[in-house]
């Protein structure tokens, strides 16, 4: 019930909201035949909450032509909308099908999520509020993300590019962990690791990345450490999905583009290299790294010893500054 028929490709893009108002367009293909002459139409149903009672409404998609070599776009615009977030995970059923003259060519329906999402200055924004996450590693059965929600914890996940990216079926597996932490409300940290001696294919991680950003769950993808440039091959989502490079925490800050976050990698219970007191202007999300995956109480803990100690470490003539780190991980 929450994907799409296999011969439907549906993804969402949310355009100009506010707290009364929401636009919402469907980007629609099928892998069967050609988009051009196609014509979209559907319904947008929700938003349903597996935490609060709602009270759905129905709203009509409606078709807004074709481009050449573009996939077929829908919109529809919710009054009074209910965004996502992982305490209140809205969700709204699209159902959609294409014709072409008088032919249905495909029929198809998934959930999706209105979440706004983005960077002010040095920190994370989710639906007009500071979002801070605290990550620890994401188990991918139903039980181990159940676990956070009471935790209140994003799930870092770590696919390798060889695997989880390149392999169908691994892709399925993740793209379900990634529908079910849409629906109890858990975000997730999708951190990419290429394979040994292996360049980053950006081709197929911009294939995946359209995959992510359907899921209102999928807030942040962190790229390995390595030149900026594949950032940039790959594209941003603002306001979508944000994309992060991996840098040394030991090292001096890189020259980077491209970018929205960086994740600063440290040791357990290390500090930055001090040039990192005045680091480049945007958000900054603190990683442990090098240590065996503990189970998720003792990660969350983690993250809040982490805060405190980077807190600790700032110089004293910086502590006052309107910013702190954007999140904090455990890998």
């Amino acid at each position: 019930m929450n994907e799409p028929s296999p011969a439907t490709w549906i993804r969402p893009l949310l355009g100009r909201a506010d707290d009364m108002r929401a636009e919402v367009w469907l980007r629609c293909t099928t892998h069967t035949a050609a988009s051009e002459g196609i014509i979209v139409s559907g319904t947008l149903v929700g938003p349903e909450c597996s935490t609060a009672a709602t009270l759905p409404t129905t709203v009509q998609l409606v078709d807004q032509g074709a481009v050449e070599g573009q996939p077929a776009l829908a919109r529809g615009v919710c009054t009074e909308p209910g965004f996502w977030t992982p305490e209140l995970p809205n969700l709204y059923r699209a159902e959609v099908t294409l014709r072409r003259g008088d032919a249905i060519i495909a029929a198809g329906r998934r959930m999706i999520g209105l979440r706004r999402l983005g960077v002010k200055g040095r920190s994370l924004w989710l639906d007009g509020r500071r979002y801070v996450p605290r990550g620890v590693p994401g188990p991918v059965e139903r039980a181990g993300l159940e676990a956070l929600v009471p935790l209140s914890a994003a799930a870092v996940v770590t696919v390798s590019d060889t695997i989880h990216l390149a392999s169908e079926s691994s892709a399925a597996r993740l793209d379900a962990t990634l529908t079910l932490a849409d629906r109890i409300g858990v975000a997730v940290v999708i951190r990419v690791v290429p394979a040994e001696n292996a360049a980053l294919d950006p081709g197929l991680l911009r294939e995946r990345l359209e995959g992510f950003a359907a899921h209102p769950s999928a807030f942040l993808v962190i790229l390995p450490p390595g030149p900026a440039d594949v950032a940039v091959a790959v594209g941003r989502r603002r306001g979508t999905m944000l994309l992060g490079l991996e840098v040394d925490g030991l090292e001096p800050p890189p020259p980077v583009r491209g970018i929205d976050v960086l994740v600063v990698g440290l040791p357990e219970d290390g500090v930055p290299h001090e040039t990192w007191q005045r680091a480049p202007a945007l958000p900054l999300v603190a990683a442990i790294r090098g240590i065996d995956p503990p189970p998720a109480d003792v990660a969350r803990g983690a993250c809040d010893r982490l805060q405190a100690r980077l807190a600790a470490w700032a110089r004293p003539e910086l502590r006052d500054q309107p910013w702190d780190w954007a999140g904090y991980l455990v890998t």
